[in-house]
């Protein structure tokens, strides 16, 4: 993904940078050129964070509260939400100058958000809602159907999975985040019969 959306900004910055060169002072190029250099700084800082939830997500265990993790796919959403706002208001700028080059940067603004930068901010979200800010362990989890007791609920947690897969597909394009909550045993049993997507994440 890096390499993907590292190529889509160079060519945005090289749009940018073609824009009217013979420019006089306080011409558009200059603010346009700015914002592609706070953007630059901005997907930067979107890396960082992806290294730094990578660290996190290494560091979670079962008694990792249910709240903290709901916290960490926010902190994601947010994240690439703003990146994808201050994408927009570039094209809106470049369109309210009369920018030649709007519609190219248009374009190729529309394909990382729909191929790349959406998919991940709908990924969190439903991650997010689905662990919600409770306070008790990540790993109370319970099996779904009647009388599941207090843990989550198995079958309601899908959501969540669906969440972190969404982002996985995106940000690695391979690999699966389908589990379930029975462990293997160590004679290479089979699962148990609770061995659902859900709590093989957590188990």
């Amino acid at each position: 993904m890096r390499k993907r959306i590292s190529a889509i900004i160079m060519t945005l910055f090289m749009v940018l940078v073609s824009c009217n060169s013979g420019g006089v002072a306080e011409d558009p190029q200059s603010k346009f050129l700015k914002s592609a250099i706070d953007l630059g700084n901005d997907f930067l800082n979107v890396f960082t964070s992806f290294g730094d939830i990578v660290s996190k997500v290494l560091g979670f265990s079962t008694e990792t509260k249910k709240s903290d993790v709901g916290a960490y796919f926010k902190t994601i959403q947010d994240t690439i939400q703003g990146t994808k706002d201050k994408l927009n208001k570039i094209v809106t700028d470049m369109k309210r100058e009369g920018n030649p080059n709007a519609s190219a940067t248009e374009t190729a603004v529309k394909t990382l958000i729909d191929n790349t930068l959406d998919k991940i901010i709908e990924g969190a979200e439903t991650a997010s809602e689905a662990i919600g800010d409770a306070g008790d362990p990540i790993g109370n989890v319970a099996a779904g159907g009647a009388g599941a007791g207090t843990g989550a609920i198995g079958d309601g947690v899908d959501n969540l999975i669906n969440g972190i897969k969404a982002i996985v597909e995106v940000v690695l394009k391979e690999g699966n985040a389908e589990a379930g909550d029975g462990k293997k045993a160590d004679a290479l049993g089979a699962r148990g019969a609770n061995a659902g997507d859900a709590g093989k994440l957590f188990g």
